[in-house]
Formats: structure tokens, sequence, C-alpha cells
């Protein structure tokens, strides 16, 4: 029988939880000295910017507690709680306008270490992704703890374009190209996989039909009592 789209998608969250938890591993053991190296005088700046971040959440709860005792000093004033929230207004506004630009400079900054870093993860997943793929012949740890089977012309060429091009590259592809269209591409990807699964006779997605390969379930055969 088929795989249904909720164990299909299950089995996709094991094996990328799996690479997540991989690559933050390395991440902690060595990448992060990696790139924090790319950036001169990281630690100070670092600590800096965290200074700013914990002075604007200081200011911004004393601003709100301020507000609230002219709120409860006003009563029932209409006109004395309306003069407290205006001056809340500007006070935060200021306050905002303010964070935004310290934290322009750090990010600044920063700039080599954030996109470091999230090139790390991007490719470090879809590295590790491949090689899990590659390596298990598509019957990965996901698909083997749901009992999933991949069936039709299963061949390496077609496992790596049903899993690899047409699932995980296709979503960093289209989040380097355009987070904005990537946003509306992929829940609608998303939407006709569900739907295909339901609906169709064969109930295969997209990717099952251009790559020619279908999941199928695997129910556990029950062992028979040997014993009278």
């Amino acid at each position: 029988m088929r795989a249904g789209f909720f164990r299909r998608l299950i089995s996709a969250l094991v094996d990328i939880s799996i690479a997540l938890a991989f690559v933050y591993l390395t991440f902690i053991l060595f990448g992060q000295n990696i790139l924090q190296n790319r950036v001169d005088n990281y630690q100070e700046i670092d600590a800096n910017y965290q200074e700013v971040i914990n002075q604007y959440y200081e200011d911004q709860e004393a601003v709100e507690n301020e507000y609230n005792l002219a709120k409860e000093s006003a009563g029932d004033d209409e006109d004395a709680r309306n003069e407290a929230y205006l001056v809340y207004r500007d006070k935060l506004s200021i306050l905002n306008h303010h964070y935004a630009a310290d934290s322009s400079v750090y990010n600044r900054l920063l700039l080599d270490y954030n996109v470091g870093l999230i090139y790390y993860f991007t490719l470090g997943m879809i590295v590790l992704l491949g090689l899990i793929i590659i390596g298990f012949k598509g019957l990965t740890p996901g698909r083997r703890l749901l009992r999933i089977e991949l069936v039709g012309q299963v061949s390496m060429i077609n496992i790596i374009i049903h899993d690899l091009l047409l699932k995980y590259i296709l979503v960093v592809v289209l989040f380097l190209i355009s987070p904005y269209y990537a946003f509306i591409i992929l829940p609608a990807y998303f939407l006709l996989d569900l739907f295909l699964i339901l609906l169709s006779k064969d109930k295969s997605t997209l990717r099952d039909n251009l790559s020619k390969i279908v999941l199928n379930y695997k129910p556990k055969k029950n062992k028979k009592n040997e014993y009278n």
C-alpha cells in the first residue's frame, strides 16, 4: 500500500532532525570558532551588542511600567488616559528608533558572521542529507523507522532527483533566489503533494511521477505464535 502524506512527512522530519543535530554539533565543536575568526574583535563586538539588547529590553519595561502607573493614576479620566498613551507611544517610538540605529551598526560589523552562519547550516544540511540519502540508497533512517520502501524505477539517479533535487535542494535554491517567491511557491508545492496523495488514484506526488519512484508503506508482519 502507498505511504500516506503524514507518514512521509514524519519520515522527512526525522531525517532533517538527525542532519540538523549533527550539523549543530559540528558548529559547536569547530564551526562557531571558524566563523567568529572571520570578524575582527568578535567577542568584544558581540558582548557590546548583547549589552545594547539587554538595555533596550530594560528601557522598554521601564516605559511600559511608567505607562501602566499613569493609567492607574488617571482612573476614569479619559483625557488623562489618552495623554498617558501619547506619552508612552512617543517614548516607545524614540526607544525603538535608537535601538534600530544601534543594532544596524552591530549588524554591519557582524555581517560576515551572520552570512557565514546561514551558509554553514544550509550547505551543511544539504551535504549531510545528501550523504544520508546516497549512503542509505533512499532508505533513510526516517523511512526505515516509518517502514517506507521505494518501488518503481529505483536507481541512484532517480533517488537523487526524487530526494535531493526536487526536495531539499529545490527549497534552498528558491530561498536563495527570492525568499518572497519561496514563501509563495513552497506552500503551493506542499499542498499539491497533499492533494495528489489524498485524491490521485495511485497516491503519488509530482516528485514521484517525475522520478518514476513511489513510496510504499510496508506493515510489520505479525509473528505467529509458535507455542500452543
